[in-house]
C-alpha cells in the first residue's frame, strides 16, 4: 500500500520558490518536477487573464475531478473502492502567473491558489502519494523522435508488440502495448488525411499490388468490394482446379455478408484466394463475385 500524503501539510510553500521563469513553458516544468518530488503529479488546466491584461495557467493535481462527491477518500482503507475514476476530489491547486516587468519581457511565477467560494487554500491533498513514478502515464508520453520511430515501424509491418518491445529496450522507458496501438491509430488518421476508411483502404491495398473489383450503386455508394493479394493469384494459377466459396453473417460493424474464396493444392492444403464484402446476398451478387474470380484466371479457363 502506497504512503498516504499528509492531509494537514500544505504544498503551497514549495512551489513559491521566488524564481521568475523566461517562459510559461519553463515554469510548468519546473512546477510539474515540484510536484513529482513530493510524490504526486499535477496536469494543466485553464487560462485566466485580469483586467490588467495578464494571463495566468492553472494547474491542478491530476487527482481531482469535477463532481467532488463522486469518490471519498478513506486513509484507513488498502483499496480505493469500486471505481474506475482515478479521481478523489482532490483540491490542490497553483498557478503559473505571469509577471509585468518595465522594459524587459514579462516573466512567469508560480503561485498559490485561494478558493472565492469559502476562502480555502488550495494546497492540500486528500489521496497517496503515487506509488510507481516511472510508470505514471505523465512519464510515458512518447516524445517526438519515439513518435517518429514507431510511425517508420508501422510503414515497415513491425507489429505492436515489437514495437513496444523496441522502444523500451533501446529508451529505457515502460510503454504498454495499449499506447502502441493508440499511437498507431494516431499515425493512420495523419496518413489518410482527408479520405474516409475506405478510400485509404483501397489505396493502400493499391500501392500493395493488390487485385481490385468494385460496385458502388446510382449514389456513387459502394456496394460490393472485391479483393485478391498478387501471391494468392499466382497459386490460384498453379492450382484452379477446386474454389471452394464460403460467406459469414454479419460478423462485422457494418453487418454485410464476408464472403471467402478458398483454394486446395493437391496436397490438401488450402490457401486463401480472395475476400469479398457484399451488401446482400444475392444471385446477382454471387455471379458478380464468380466473374471476378474469372478475371483472376484470364486465359487459364
Amino acid at each position: 500500500m502506497s504512503e498516504w500524503l499528509p492531509a494537514d501539510h500544505d504544498y503551497t510553500a514549495e512551489f513559491e520558490n521566488g524564481i521568475h521563469y523566461a517562459s510559461v513553458e519553463l515554469a510548468e516544468l519546473a512546477a510539474i518536477a515540484i510536484a513529482q518530488e513530493n510524490g504526486f503529479f499535477i496536469v494543466r488546466g485553464a487560462w485566466k487573464p485580469n483586467t490588467s491584461g495578464l494571463t495566468a495557467l492553472c494547474m491542478y493535481c491530476d487527482r481531482s475531478s469535477r463532481i467532488v462527491k463522486s469518490y471519498k477518500p478513506d486513509p484507513t482503507k488498502e483499496t480505493r473502492g469500486n471505481t474506475s475514476s482515478k479521481g478523489t476530489g482532490c483540491q490542490f491547486q497553483i498557478c503559473i502567473k505571469e509577471v509585468w516587468q518595465k522594459d524587459r519581457p514579462n516573466t512567469w511565477v508560480l503561485v498559490g491558489v485561494t478558493s472565492r467560494a469559502t476562502g480555502a487554500n488550495r494546497g492540500f491533498h486528500n489521496h497517496e502519494k503515487v506509488l510507481y513514478p516511472e510508470h505514471h502515464r505523465h512519464n510515458k508520453q512518447f516524445s517526438e523522435a519515439e513518435k517518429e520511430r514507431l510511425r517508420l515501424m508501422r510503414k515497415a509491418g513491425v507489429r505492436p508488440n515489437q514495437q513496444k518491445t523496441t522502444l523500451n529496450t533501446e529508451g529505457g522507458v515502460s510503454h504498454d502495448i495499449k499506447q502502441m496501438y493508440n499511437r498507431n491509430y494516431k499515425n493512420r488518421l495523419d496518413e489518410m488525411g482527408e479520405m474516409d476508411a475506405i478510400q485509404f483502404a483501397l489505396h493502400g491495398a493499391e500501392q500493395r499490388g493488390y487485385h481490385i473489383c468494385l460496385q458502388k450503386d446510382s449514389n456513387n455508394v459502394l456496394t460490393n468490394l472485391f479483393f485478391a493479394h498478387p501471391t494468392s493469384i499466382q497459386m490460384l494459377h498453379a492450382w484452379p482446379y477446386v474454389i471452394i466459396i464460403d460467406s459469414t453473417y454479419k460478423t462485422n460493424r457494418y453487418g454485410w455478408p464476408w464472403v471467402e474464396i478458398i483454394g486446395v493444392t493437391p496436397v490438401k492444403k488450402n490457401f486463401n484466394i480472395a475476400c469479398a464484402l457484399i451488401k446482400q446476398e444475392t444471385k446477382e451478387t454471387y455471379e458478380w463475385v464468380l466473374r471476378c474470380i474469372k478475371g483472376l484466371l484470364g486465359d487459364t479457363v
